[in-house]
C-alpha cells in the first residue's frame, strides 16, 4: 500500500521534446549558464538523474517538481537545544545569497533513491557527517508541498518544491560551535547554529 511519501516517477521525456517544450514556453535559454544560473546541460542531467520532473501544466511558465530531503539538525549544548541553518552562500565572484525561508539542510533526491537514503546522503555531503553511529536520524516526519516559485537555477521556469522532513540529533563529536562550511560547485555554503523552535517542524 502506498503512503503520502511515495513518489510516482514519470517516464523521462526525450531531449528533443524537452527543448521543444522550453521553446514553446519562451524560456530565455541565452541566460542559462550565465552568472550563477545553471546550464541547459545541467537541466537535462537533473531530469535524468534526480527526482526533478516536468509538470504537465497549461500555465504561461513551465513548472518542474523538485523532490528534496530536508534534515533539521539538532544538538543539545549546555541544556539548550540548537538547530542548524544555512546562513549564506558565497560565490566565486564574491556575491552572496541568503535564503530566509529555508530551514534545515537539504539535497535533491536522486531519481531512484529512497527518501531516507537521500537524507543520509544529505548529511554526508552537506556536513560531512559520514559516521551514522554519531547521530540519530528520525523516520520521515512529513512532506511540505510548496507552490511554484521562480527557479533560482533556471530563469524562465518555475519550481515546485516537495520537501520530505527528517529530524537528526547529533552526538558531541560532531558538534562544531562555529558551524560548518560546504564546498559545492565553486560556491561555499555556510551553516550556523541558532536556538531551536519546535513550531518550525509543523507541516
Amino acid at each position: 500500500m502506498k503512503n503520502n511519501f511515495d513518489i510516482i516517477i514519470p517516464p523521462m521525456p526525450q531531449e528533443s521534446a524537452i527543448i521543444a517544450l522550453l521553446d514553446a514556453h519562451s524560456v530565455p535559454l541565452a541566460l542559462w549558464g550565465a552568472w550563477e544560473n545553471r546550464s541547459l546541460d545541467d537541466f537535462l542531467k537533473s531530469l535524468t538523474k534526480d527526482k526533478v520532473f516536468i509538470r504537465n501544466s497549461i500555465c504561461q511558465q513551465l513548472v518542474i517538481d523538485v523532490h528534496t530531503a530536508v534534515v533539521v539538525v539538532l544538538h543539545q549544548f549546555r541544556g539548550k537545544w540548537l538547530e542548524l541553518y544555512e546562513d549564506h552562500q558565497l560565490f566565486p565572484d564574491g556575491s552572496v545569497l541568503r535564503r530566509t525561508s529555508f530551514n534545515g539542510v537539504g539535497e535533491t533526491l536522486k531519481r531512484y533513491e529512497k527518501i531516507r537514503d537521500g537524507a543520509i546522503r544529505c548529511l554526508a555531503e552537506e556536513l560531512s557527517f559520514k559516521n551514522q553511529s554519531l547521530y540519530n536520524l528520525s523516520k520521515c516526519l512529513g512532506v511540505e508541498r510548496r507552490e511554484p516559485v521562480n527557479s533560482e537555477k533556471w530563469p524562465g521556469i518555475k519550481a515546485a518544491y516537495h520537501r520530505y522532513f527528517f529530524e537528526c540529533t547529533i552526538a558531541r563529536p560532531l558538534y562544531c560551535p562555529n558551524g560548518y562550511m560546504e564546498h559545492k560547485g565553486g560556491r561555499k555554503i555556510f551553516f550556523k547554529w541558532k536556538p531551536f523552535k519546535q513550531e518550525q517542524l509543523n507541516l
